[in-house]
């Protein structure tokens, strides 16, 4: 098991209690009534207390992070949970050295029988690999496993054993998703960012927007909530796996669009709603990608453009 690392922060709490969850959902319009989204709102109140990253950490009411921080690597994996009445939703799950870390942070809060819902974001092991394994722990198989269409042919090969879920997702339109006990999603198609069957979901109640790698980080400094080093390590990932500065600022504006109170990478840092501004301007000019390779090649057909 890999070691994990326990800090301390002034930026948000470990958890929420009953009246708090209760203000929260009762206001849905101000990310300000919303400790998680804008968690040194009033300072007045005792809502700061120390994250330990050796536990799961409540952003949202009943919406968990889930991840680990490696210390040796720089790429940090942040899989998310929604509990809800026994129908939980796993998001990312994560991969198979991350799995004895994420599974006992998953199984502090839920056992494994009441995941019905496993939400695959794109293909690529690090998200997708772990599946199988908390397919095992449950009684059974009578679960969904979410994906866009062309990710699911990926998927497959995981060996995933519970009932795929094929996605068909338009350009720019919200797919709504309603589980079996009501909890409320959608989905967002983002295509080549970085896959082709890349996609963004959006859970309504709490207001989170998982993004799978967009927004994400690459860097070994690291904090659950963003923070200066966090943009640094962003422009980082983002030149690496975006395929173009064109991609990227599709996906920047999509999420402008959802006006989410929380956006929830799979790597990096979570960012609050006030950040996102400042975090658009400083990656709408990015070159990511092709953008930064120069041969005769590419010259020649950037000119023929």
């Amino acid at each position: 098991m890999h070691d994990e690392c326990k800090f301390a922060s002034r930026e948000t709490v470990r958890g929420f209690s009953e009246k708090e969850k209760q203000q929260m959902q009762s206001d849905t319009n101000s990310p300000k009534t919303n400790p998680a989204a804008n968690p040194a709102a009033n300072p007045a109140q005792d809502l700061e207390l120390d994250i330990d990253a050796n536990y799961a950490v409540e952003i949202a009411p009943d919406v968990y992070w889930v991840g680990f921080y490696d210390q040796h690597e720089q790429l940090h994996c942040n899989p998310y949970l929604i509990r809800h009445d026994g129908d939980s939703i796993l998001i990312d799950p994560g991969s198979v050295p991350d799995f004895p870390v994420v599974a006992r942070k998953v199984f502090s809060i839920i056992p494994a029988e009441s995941i019905s819902t496993f939400i695959l974001q794109h293909q690529d092991p690090d998200l997708c690999a772990a599946v199988p394994i908390f397919e095992d722990l449950k009684p059974d198989y009578h679960h969904k496993v979410i994906s866009v269409q062309s990710t699911s042919y990926f998927v497959h090969h995981y060996g995933v054993k519970g009932e795929l879920i094929r996605l068909s997702l338009s350009a720019g339109e919200a797919y709504e998703y309603e589980t079996g006990s009501g909890r409320k999603l959608q989905f967002y198609w983002t295509p080549y960012a970085h896959s082709f069957g890349a996609m963004m979901t959006f859970d309504v109640a709490s207001g989170c927007l998982f993004t799978s790698d967009i927004l994400g980080g690459l860097g070994a400094e690291w904090e659950l909530y963003h923070n200066d080093q966090a943009l640094d390590n962003m422009k980082s990932f983002m030149q690496l796996i975006m395929p173009s500065n064109q991609v990227l600022r599709y996906s920047l504006r999509l999420i402008e669009q959802v006006g989410a109170r929380l956006i929830c990478p799979q790597h990096g840092q979570i960012i609050q709603a006030e950040d996102l501004p400042r975090i658009v301007e400083s990656l709408w000019d990015l070159p990511c990608g092709m953008d930064l390779i120069d041969d005769p090649i590419l010259r020649n057909l950037r000119g023929l453009a």
